[in-house]
């Protein structure tokens, strides 16, 4: 049966379709591969600051987003109608819990806003909510649909007042740019002062433990793990907060979030729905994301508040430094 989704992603890309890039840490060349997805994007570690990137990667990997409206809105469908919640809201709720306990109202930036799944549970919150979407259809169906404030574009083409936000957030958004000290340079200029940023983005660590496992199990062949096609750089703890660091943040707060139950009705139906599946479709990944969310707590108590490979996903909040 045919895997369909609203995207334009491909199950190979080829050379002529990529491109080499330095280190968006430390601007070094010199890396050591790690993996290869999808035929020529290659997962590699620099070799001067450790930082994990995707090299080649995608020439214009954005317009991975830009596909068709009507095959978008089958994907999420019920959701839109008020039948469905997202398969995330458990963790968008988490999330905009932690925000809440630091800065309750003001203005409030969301960069990567999608078709608007994350920013649709602020409408009864006290904060002013600006989206910022680079594709126009996602951005479209945003405003159409939720009746959000959503800016079709990049940042830093946007005509956005400077030091205007009390809360700028990137959730699963950090890890897919390509010029990360680019973006944060931008969103210092756009914070208050006593502005947080909140970033959520998947655990490197973890990535390379599933890695690790499916060579042993004799799967590897069954998953996208690093989901390089659309991810460009894979933080660690350490890379993250470097990252932060040498680009004017401190990190304030870190957390391990909960794990993101992905819905399996494409194995059964052929296509990928953006609510949530039972878990008996899926019961093995299921029931493996919760232990070692578990296995990730523990973890990090032994590391004295280090994140390590059990972790799917790590979460910051930091201020300008």
């Amino acid at each position: 049966m045919e895997y369909k989704r609203g995207g334009l992603q491909k199950e190979r890309y080829e050379k002529d379709e990529v491109a080499l890039r330095s280190c968006p840490l430390c601007a070094d060349r010199e890396y050591s591969p790690i993996f290869t997805e999808r035929g020529s994007l290659g997962i590699v570690r620099c070799k001067k600051c450790s930082l994990i990137y995707t090299n080649p990667m995608i020439r214009e990997v954005n317009k991975n987003y830009w596909g068709d409206e009507n095959e978008y809105f089958e994907e999420a469908r019920l959701i839109f109608l008020g039948k469905a919640g997202h398969h995330r809201d458990h963790n968008y709720l988490k999330d905009l819990g932690r925000i809440e306990k630091l800065k309750p109202e003001g203005n409030f930036l969301d960069i990567g806003t999608n078709m608007g799944s994350f920013l649709r549970h602020t409408r009864n919150k006290r904060w002013k909510v600006t989206g910022v979407e680079p594709s126009p259809v996602l951005s479209g169906m945003a405003r159409k649909y939720y009746g959000l404030n959503i800016k079709t574009g990049y940042i830093e083409d946007l005509d956005l007042e400077e030091k205007s936000f009390d809360v700028v957030t990137l959730i699963d958004v950090f890890e897919h740019i390509a010029k990360p000290k680019e973006m944060l340079s931008f969103i210092s200029r756009l914070m208050k002062d006593n502005g947080i940023l909140f970033i959520k983005v998947p655990n490197a660590r973890y990535s390379l433990l599933k890695l690790r496992l499916s060579k042993l199990t004799g799967k590897l062949a069954e998953y996208d793990i690093f989901d390089s096609y659309e991810h460009l750089t894979h933080y660690t703890q350490e890379t993250l907060k470097r990252m932060l660091y040498e680009s004017g943040f401190k990190i304030k707060k870190t957390f391990i979030g909960e794990p993101v139950q992905v819905p399996a009705w494409h194995k059964y139906v052929g296509r990928y729905y953006q609510y949530p599946s039972p878990w008996t479709l899926d019961k093995k990944n299921y029931a493996l994301r919760v232990i070692f969310h578990w296995a990730s707590k523990i973890e990090f108590l032994l590391r004295f508040g280090g994140i390590g490979y059990f972790a799917s996903n790590i979460i910051v909040i930091a201020e300008k430094n």
